[in-house]
């Protein structure tokens, strides 16, 4: 992978978190509403989290000498759909490949140990998104979907 794909990845990548960030909260606001506080809060965490690391790429690629307009650009390249069943939701964002993706774009900047360590850290945050998005789909599975939900209260 060249540096301008990597940059343009690394762009796609605070797309992708500030649109996942405004579809979590959405979907937070959603389950509060229907009662499910548990699984409110844990989306309301998730979005806030993505909202962070958003911002940290954008401050990267400014260090980098790249400009707003490259995440802008990245931005007509993505599309998040909005969900209002909680299985669909989770299912939707389970994405297991999401850190050998991560691992491959910290290789790209292995001359770059700034950015490099924040993906990094990234992954080790993303591992822990897919193990409690993991822990409720076996939770759906072994409880059933309507005491899962009522679990979420």
């Amino acid at each position: 992978m060249t540096k301008e794909e990597a940059l343009k990845q690394f762009a796609e990548l605070g797309a992708v978190w500030f649109g996942n960030s405004k579809q979590h909260f959405a979907f937070s606001a959603y389950c509060r509403l229907q009662g499910w506080n548990k699984l409110a809060d844990k989306w309301k965490e998730e979005a806030e989290e993505e909202w962070d690391e958003a911002e940290e790429v954008l401050q990267r690629l400014v260090e980098l000498g790249c400009k707003p307009a490259d995440l802008q650009e990245a931005m007509k390249t993505q599309e998040f759909p909005f969900y209002d069943d909680p299985k669909q939701q989770i299912e939707s964002d389970f994405q297991p490949d999401a850190v050998k993706q991560l691992s491959k774009l910290a290789e790209a900047f292995n001359d770059d140990y700034p950015t490099k360590k924040l993906i990094e850290k990234w992954i080790d945050g993303e591992k822990d998104h897919m193990a409690w998005e993991a822990q409720y789909l076996n939770y759906i599975d072994k409880l059933g979907y309507e005491n899962f939900l009522t679990a979420m209260m």
